[in-house]
């Protein structure tokens, strides 16, 4: 029985569920990381720099369409996790019919207009004309096959939304082992070059639609709908996953323009501080890792508690899970704290350490005591979603995160034009986020309560 595969966040130890849960959500982002690196190596082993510049040159070109996706996939994993609290099969099945089918028709809105704008696209990012027409290839290709990476994306949410987090690991190590072999295949033994890459790509995520896919039809609690077997359009259900995901879509396009600006003024302040702020990143990673999955896991443990009618338990968990991220976070950041020049000297060789340490090591001691808030921040942001307010979370994220940053950007860096106060921008925006969510969530848990 695919059930087996299923947690009830409504049933059991919170820590025991909300634990195995988020685990294959970490473990996700960490072979993405790892795939992506792969994918690199490979593409600049066999295609040369050009190559790799041909995919450099446009990679957060495609982050738009798929993050502005993936928010909307957040309303329907929302929607769709209440229902499944509430163990009401016939409006789930009908919900999940409606989400893949918003998901079908905006991927292949995406990839049409994706090839139909690829050549103007390039123009507009200043893709340089020695690499322009291998750039515009990989482009097409990759936009050619992007609705299944939309699919992909609502697929595994709506398995999330069940409370299945292993079988979209399952699948997503399978398509990342493909896409590997591909790129091997496709651009190493038949030099096929950056369209070999983008083809591998896009065949691997075809796969893993096809996986996820049946993994869903095979779904008792969709068997047992009367919805099961057809495409059922419901424009009321369809309707309020744009209204909730849209924010979410929204903040995931605007939240990378913001971080673009900062990364501007760091590359102001010369090559060494480049380099140990890119070394702080990488070296953060986990603490990455650890928040952002936290986030996602609340979302689907307070929406099904919601559906379920389980308020106590709702608050509970979601203090728990907190708990649990902030704590996580704070060992990792203390390990940093004492030991960031002896891991960042992993990224950087031996010549540039007496350069590089040292900013790396100032840089994380002035962030490691402060990733707390961001924990928090991530933490109740996913809870505060769970319940069915987007608007308020994206904009409490966009005035917290990302206003406060360019606005420190362009009125207090110039004041001092030190790398130390990009840093403590950072620091202050992840204090204002943890403050501002944390009393977010507080409110919100007593008007649950109170029922008003």
């Amino acid at each position: 029985m695919a059930i087996k595969n299923q947690l009830d966040l409504t049933q059991g130890s919170i820590p025991r569920v909300l634990t195995a849960f988020i685990l294959p959500m970490i473990l996700g982002s960490l072979i993405q990381q790892l795939y992506t690196t792969a994918d690199a190596v490979i593409v600049g082993q066999f295609a040369g720099k050009a190559g790799l510049a041909a995919i450099d040159s446009v990679h957060t070109l495609f982050k738009f369409p798929l993050n502005f996706m993936n928010g909307l996939a957040s309303g329907a994993t929302i929607l769709i996790s209440r229902f499944y609290g509430a163990k009401d099969q016939e409006e789930l099945g009908c919900c999940v019919h409606a989400a893949n089918i918003m998901a079908l028709v905006l991927g292949m809105v995406c990839t049409i207009a994706g090839v139909i704008a690829a050549p103007w696209l390039l123009c507009i990012m200043a893709v340089p004309d020695d690499i322009f027409p291998q750039t515009l290839a990989y482009c097409r290709i990759y936009f050619g096959g992007i609705w299944a990476m939309v699919m992909y994306n609502m697929t595994a949410g709506i398995l999330r939304a069940f409370g299945d987090s292993r079988r979209p690991l399952y699948v997503l190590i399978l398509s990342s082992l493909l896409n590997i072999i591909g790129d091997l295949l496709l651009v190493g033994v038949l030099k096929m070059g950056v369209q070999g890459a983008a083809i591998a790509t896009v065949v691997a995520q075809a796969v893993s639609v096809v996986c996820t896919g049946r993994m869903l039809m095979r779904m008792e609690d969709l068997r047992e709908s009367k919805a099961s077997g057809r495409l059922r359009f419901s424009s009321g259900h369809m309707i309020t996953m744009i209204k909730t995901g849209f924010p979410l879509a929204l903040q995931s396009i605007l939240f990378p323009i913001a971080n673009s600006i900062v990364q501007a003024s760091v590359n102001g302040m010369g090559t060494d501080s480049i380099a140990a702020w890119g070394i702080c990143d990488k070296m953060n990673m986990l603490i990455w890792l650890i928040a952002d999955s936290m986030s996602p896991a609340l979302t689907t443990y307070t929406a099904q508690n919601i559906g379920a009618n389980q308020n106590g338990r709702l608050k509970k968990g979601t203090l728990m899970g907190a708990a649990m991220s902030a704590g996580a976070v704070c060992i990792v950041s203390i390990v940093l704290y004492f030991g960031a020049g002896f891991i960042g000297g992993w990224f950087v060789s031996a010549g540039d350490r007496a350069e590089v340490i040292p900013l790396v090591v100032r840089y994380t001691k002035m962030m490691a005591p402060f990733f707390v808030f961001y924990a928090l921040a991530e933490a109740f942001t996913g809870a505060c979603c769970g319940m069915g307010d987007t608007l308020k979370p994206m904009l409490t994220t966009l005035v917290t995160v990302c206003l406060l940053r360019v606005a420190c950007i362009f009125f207090v860096l110039p004041l001092y034009q030190t790398m130390e106060c990009i840093v403590g921008i950072y620091i202050a925006s992840w204090i204002a986020a943890g403050l501002a969510f944390s009393v977010m969530y507080v409110w919100k848990q007593r008007k649950i309560q109170t029922g008003k």
